[in-house]
């Protein structure tokens, strides 16, 4: 099985690993790994044997649960976060991954000190396969602790986010 190469990654059976990275790994990476599959799930099918979908938290403890506030988000739009445990980045999960995406440019700065053999494989989410102007390009900021208006902005980011990228995959032939 080859580790690496986008083209023959469906010849082998090898699954394209994303992995989406938050600060602690218990509200927005939590909450995108798991409407990630669930949009794989209802969108491409078929993916879903091509596509493994991770999350960890760039200074993440191991086995944390979801925020509460997250967990009932993600209940009104149709899926359950109730099995979620945080997980620290590890070599091992660097490794697993063909592309890492963080919400925000220090957590990127961070584990490109930690693991700068991984350069060409993290990116702050938007910046995945961008395809308009780099200036439109942002951080997408931690709703934790703040009010529902921030919850909805980041619901509202996350979702056209994620419609984006696995647009984006299907056009280059990943998914």
């Amino acid at each position: 099985m080859l580790e690496r190469g986008v083209l023959t990654m469906g010849l082998f059976g090898k699954k394209f690993t994303i992995v989406v990275a938050c600060k602690a790994n218990i509200t927005r990476s939590a909450y995108l790994h798991g409407y990630m599959e669930q949009y794989l799930k209802s969108n491409y099918p078929y993916a879903r044997k091509k596509v493994r979908i991770l999350s960890a938290g760039v200074r993440a403890r191991q086995g944390s649960s979801a925020s509460q506030v997250v967990k009932h988000v993600a209940r009104t739009k149709g899926f359950s976060l109730n099995g979620h445990q945080s997980d620290p980045f590890t070599p091992r999960l660097v490794n697993k991954a063909d592309v890492v995406l963080v919400m925000e440019q220090w957590q990127k700065d961070e584990l490109l000190e930690r693991f700068p053999k991984a350069g060409g494989k993290i990116f702050r989410m938007m910046e995945y396969l961008w395809k308009g102007e780099e200036k439109e390009i942002r951080d997408i900021p931690d709703p934790t602790g703040q009010n529902l208006a921030d919850y909805e902005e980041f619901i509202e980011v996350a979702h056209s986010e994620v419609e984006r990228i696995f647009r984006e995959l299907g056009r280059e032939g990943i998914i």
